[in-house]
């Protein structure tokens, strides 16, 4: 399994997580704070371009705590990918000089 697919089954498992919490919240309590929560973790998780997410959607909402999980979850994705191939760049440029 590749550096990104794990990125993308952990950190989509976490964010489906706070998503289903944030979902719980609006469905079955009459106050905002699961929605907030979850919000704010994958803000922090997802920093710096989750943050985004506070100027696109209302604060702990539903809506919110997805985008905030989506745009984490292709941050992430990039940068592994992007590690994973410089360091496959890395080893043939190793391989080339020896």
């Amino acid at each position: 399994m590749t550096k990104t697919r794990k990125v993308i089954l952990i950190y989509g498992a976490w964010s489906l997580l706070l998503l289903c919490i944030a979902l719980y919240g609006a469905v079955f309590t009459t106050h905002g704070e699961f929605g907030v929560s979850s919000h704010l973790w994958l803000t922090i998780t997802g920093l710096p371009l989750s943050l985004l997410s506070w100027l696109v959607t209302p604060h702990g909402t539903v809506l919110g705590t997805l985008v905030a999980g989506v745009i984490g979850l292709l941050q992430w994705s990039a940068v592994a990918e992007v590690s994973s191939r410089w360091e496959e760049w890395r080893k043939s440029k190793r391989e080339n000089h020896e």
